[in-house]
């Protein structure tokens, strides 16, 4: 008698359940309705009893979702299929199943009979389950991800799959990745079938990968030459035509052995990172990389944080991102991670010079991580510039208001003048206010005394002063307002916590 495979049904809608078990004759197609469970907790324990071939279990359900389940099954159960219906809403939660290993995934408002079947039959598991060896796909996949092997013994694991490598021949890998909506390993037939139309004489062989990228293996043969760029980017191409999706594969220099196959892989999937400089590209190797980072202008970034100028600021960062896509050698992630910094860092001084940023700091969690999913330089640029537009509305709102702030005039004109000697009483009388009143503005705006404020407004000169010029530190503390150089040194330190001399120190070093 022929051997059933079983099924397990999880779902906590019971007309769902019932539907399921009349859908089709299922012992017909090789199948049985071996058990159902209402929630994840009681179906993965109905897995460890009956240890079905195949799990259909729904996304949303109490106790513990399907995710948390496929989760669950995937470490006690690793060969267990696992399909997992969705609703609309919850579809996009549903593909992040597919990093936890499920199988594939059936929308509920358009199961078909025909659809599951089908799904199911190429799913299926032979009488011989656990003797079967895999396809050559799989062992393909596990030669790329998982171990090595050595290569006379691979040669022949590939031939009795079917696929006929010779020993000597150099080899050749293409790897992609896939950002569509739809399982890409749906699409492998059509892959394999556009390439052996494009390439019928090279030996090959194509995967998925659990990460979802698409690998082709193919052999040179000694009377050929390798595919030219031109006809490998025809193929893709096509593929792009067929998927409805672009496409860039990171191409593998000739190399003679299937024994280091999981190290080429590893090294294309890196390469493939590098698409973030490429995105008109179909084709990437080595050689379209160069080794090197460019580093970010610092010190001279530091000297362009003036919020009245920040023209200045967005003309370096793009000058940085320019300069990093010509040479397409730098991490994408340290690229992002800079420029990240560096409008924080503006953020930061606009905030310091007692512009309003509650806004633009509520949102820039939102910000950065528009950066972090930026797919090229481009997009990246466009979330910049955006981030600019932002910036300078701030400061274009902020001056306005300061323009008609009394306080802002009084704070311009210490800032201008911080190098005479100052008195608050002097202050009154210019700007014709009680001497009191003005105390109590500086304390509301400040939060420091009149004396305090004096003596960080003179200090900040100071540090300017030591940063731009080789003055002396007499010279220094004489042209911020300072009556003696050993009490600026003591001011100095208090604020800083370190002397003038160790912050102009400092500060070359870094520059």
């Amino acid at each position: 008698m022929k051997n059933l495979q079983k099924i397990v049904i999880i779902d906590d809608e019971m007309i769902l359940r019932n539907g399921f078990k009349y859908l089709c004759d299922w012992e017909s197609h090789g199948f049985t309705i071996a058990g159902e469970a209402a929630n994840g907790i009681e179906g993965f324990h109905l897995v460890e009893q009956i240890r079905p071939e195949i799990v259909i279990t729904d996304i949303v359900m109490p106790g513990m979702d399907g995710i948390s389940l496929t989760a669950q099954i995937k470490e006690h159960f690793p060969d267990t299929h696992i399909i997992v219906l969705s609703s609309y809403d919850d579809f996009s939660y549903a593909k992040s199943g597919f990093k936890l290993g499920i199988d594939d995934y059936l929308l509920k408002p358009e199961l078909e009979a025909s659809d599951l079947l089908h799904l199911l039959e190429r799913l299926s598991i032979s009488d011989n389950l656990t003797d079967k060896k895999s396809t050559a796909s799989q062992f393909f996949q596990e030669i790329l991800t998982f171990y090595s092997i050595e290569e006379k013994l691979c040669l022949a694991e590939f031939r009795d799959r079917g696929i006929f490598f010779q020993q000597t021949a150099p080899y050749i890998l293409l790897v992609t990745s896939y950002t569509g909506s739809l399982p890409l390993h749906r699409f492998l037939p059509s892959i394999t079938d556009s390439w052996l139309k494009f390439f019928p004489r090279f030996p090959s062989i194509s995967c998925v990968t659990n990460h979802g990228n698409c690998c082709i293996l193919f052999q040179i043969p000694s009377s050929l030459t390798a595919p030219s760029e031109d006809e490998l980017s025809a193929f893709i191409r096509e593929l792009e035509q067929l998927l409805l999706s672009p496409f860039l594969f990171a191409c593998s220099s000739p190399f003679s052995s299937l024994e280091g196959l999981s190290q080429i892989y590893e090294e294309m999937c890196r390469l493939l990172s590098y698409r973030f400089y490429f995105p008109d590209k179909k084709l990437l190797t080595e050689q379209d990389i160069h080794k090197g980072d460019v580093s970010f202008p610092e010190a001279l970034f530091t000297r362009c944080l003036d919020p009245l100028h920040l023209e200045n600021a967005r003309s370096l960062i793009y000058s940085y991102i320019e300069a990093v896509q010509k040479q397409a050698g730098t991490d994408v992630f340290t690229l992002k991670k800079q420029v990240e910094n560096a409008v924080y860092t503006l953020i930061q001084a606009l905030s310091d010079a007692s512009f309003s940023t509650d806004e633009i700091n509520s949102g820039k969690v939102m910000l950065f991580k528009r950066m972090d999913l930026s797919s090229d330089c481009d997009s990246l640029k466009q979330v910049l510039e955006e981030t600019f537009c932002s910036l300078e509305d701030i400061v274009k709102k902020g001056t306005k208001e300061r323009e008609s702030s009394l306080f802002y005039q009084i704070e311009d004109y210490i800032r201008q003048n911080c190098d005479q000697e100052l008195k608050l009483s002097e202050l009154a009388k210019r700007f014709s206010i009680n001497y009191t009143y003005l105390s109590t503005l500086f304390y509301q705006n400040t939060r420091e005394h009149f004396p305090d404020y004096l003596n960080r407004t003179r200090v900040e000169r100071a540090k300017e002063l030591l940063r731009t010029t080789d003055d002396s530190i007499q010279c220094i503390s004489e042209n911020c307002g300072f009556m003696n150089q050993g009490y600026f040194s003591k001011v100095f330190k208090k604020i800083m916590s370190c002397s003038p001399k160790e912050y102009r120190k400092l500060y070359h070093r870094k520059s």
